[in-house]
C-alpha cells in the first residue's frame, strides 16, 4: 500500500525517529503528539483534562 509521510509546522516537530503522522489509503496514523504547544514549545502540566486537550489540539 502506498502512502505518504506527513509534516506540518502548525504542530510540534517529532522529537524521536518518527514522522508526524503517515497517509496510508484511507487512514492517517499519528504519532508522538504531547501536551506541546508548537508556538511557545511549552508543556501543559497542569492537568490530564488540559493535556489531552493540547494533544488533540496538535492533531
Amino acid at each position: 500500500m502506498a502512502h505518504k509521510v506527513i509534516n506540518t509546522d502548525q504542530a510540534p516537530s517529532a522529537i524521536g525517529p518518527y514522522s508526524q503522522a503517515i497517509k496510508a489509503g484511507d487512514f492517517i496514523y499519528v504519532s508522538g503528539q504531547l501536551q506541546l504547544v508548537s508556538s511557545t514549545m511549552e508543556f501543559i502540566s497542569n492537568d490530564i483534562a488540559n493535556q489531552t486537550k493540547q494533544s488533540l489540539l496538535n492533531i
